[in-house]
């Protein structure tokens, strides 16, 4: 069973007017779902190194007349274009396996989110799933919380994420 990026949007606690950085969008699907629940007064940005998949959120957000969409075509192991201290909440959904540096990238969640901002994780569990065994070399959800922890990251929330992926906020230590 898999739980989509909508249920898992939905479960946050974001309002109108909040700015979201979704780091390494792929397709959107988080994109779209937050989008909708921040409203035109509210901000999501669409990161990614794939030019192509920016572009398919470009027209799907101009067809559905979405004006609240940017995106930025960066590696998320650089500096983003983002200014300090303005995101609300950063999503890195089944991406962890493709970051070389995940310092580098929580360096710069830190730097964007708000100081009550929270991270978004999402990513597939090691399982017999044809597509988690694809995924290369998978962070085990212990792994990532140490990781998080090194990088002044508690986890403040679990949600139910299907059987094949592990899902949770994160705050940086106050």
């Amino acid at each position: 069973m898999f739980v989509s990026p909508v249920q898992i949007i939905e479960s946050l606690a974001l309002r109108k007017g909040d700015i979201v950085a979704d780091f390494g969008c792929g397709s959107g699907a988080y994109v779209f779902a937050s989008s909708k629940m921040v409203g035109d007064r509210g901000k999501v940005y669409a990161i990614d190194i794939h030019r192509e998949m920016l572009e398919k959120i470009n027209r799907e957000a101009e067809k559905m007349n979405i004006i609240n969409i940017d995106t930025l075509l960066t590696n998320m192991e650089e500096k983003v274009q983002i200014e300090g201290l303005s995101c609300d909440v950063v999503i890195l959904s089944n991406i962890l396996a493709e970051i070389n540096n995940l310092d580098k990238v929580l360096e710069e969640v830190k730097r964007i989110l708000k100081p009550d901002g929270y991270l978004l994780i999402v990513d597939w569990k090691d399982s017999d799933h044809a597509l988690s065994q694809k995924r290369g070399h998978l962070i085990p959800e212990e792994k990532i919380t140490a990781i998080l922890a090194k990088n002044n990251f508690s986890i403040k929330k679990h949600f139910p994420a299907g059987n094949f992926h592990y899902a949770f906020i994160a705050e940086e230590y106050k």
